[in-house]
């Protein structure tokens, strides 16, 4: 009897759904979490804010995923990199980026993994592409994201994806079709949002929160 419609605890609930679910935290700047200096770039991932999934395609098996789910309880920071409009393997900003990130000793990967780790044991690196799922080889994809891990060192291709025809994580989510780089702590919280060429501010980003590796 306290509302003027019956239909307005049920418009209030869909408002604020966000709140029952959990996802309505939003983390202010510090060490753990950038400003808000690149929002545009990937507007529908609010900094400090749950990492919001959307489906993409798998390439290695041609499998649609939700690039969310594939976040696992371990403890790794999740690097999701939105590849620019050149097809795959002809991004000279994604093979500078792959190389920039295995190779230069102000890297994260590089000044951070312990010793004798995988590659990915700190970072979990995907890349989603723009380009139609049957147009691509995902060996072509730069090495950062076809990592060899484990006891054989076998190659890991469930990093690379694409987005589907049908169901755009660009459009959905926002993300600039000139590439960004979308960092997501451990807790799926998204960290930082970076243009593909911001070497200085990736490296800036971790060096506070990481144990440097002799």
């Amino acid at each position: 009897e306290e509302f003027d419609s019956p239909d307005e605890l049920a418009d209030f609930y869909v408002r604020t759904a966000e709140f029952p679910a959990g996802f309505m935290t939003e983390y202010v700047a510090s060490e753990l979490t950038a400003g808000k200096d690149h929002q545009e770039l990937a507007a529908g991932f609010p900094m400090g804010k749950r990492f919001r999934s959307s489906q993409v395609m798998r390439v290695a098996d041609v499998n649609p995923k939700h690039l969310g789910h594939h976040h696992r309880a371990d403890g790794r920071y999740r690097i999701y990199v939105f590849a620019d409009q050149q097809p795959v393997g002809q991004s000279e900003q994604l093979a500078e980026l792959s190389r920039w990130l295995l190779e230069d000793e102000q890297s994260p990967v590089v000044r951070f993994t312990p010793k004798g780790a995988d590659a990915d044991a700190l970072f979990d690196i995907k890349v989603i592409y723009q380009q139609d799922y049957t147009t691509m080889n995902v060996n072509d994809a730069p090495k950062v994201f076809r990592p060899n891990v484990g006891q054989f060192g076998l190659m890991d291709y469930e990093k690379v994806y694409t987005a589907l025809e049908d169901s755009d994580i660009f459009d959905e989510r926002q993300v600039s079709r000139e590439g960004a780089i979308v960092i997501v702590r451990p807790d799926m919280y998204v960290a930082n949002i970076l243009p593909l060429s911001a070497r200085d501010e990736l490296a800036s980003f971790f060096a506070p929160i990481m144990r440097e590796q002799a």
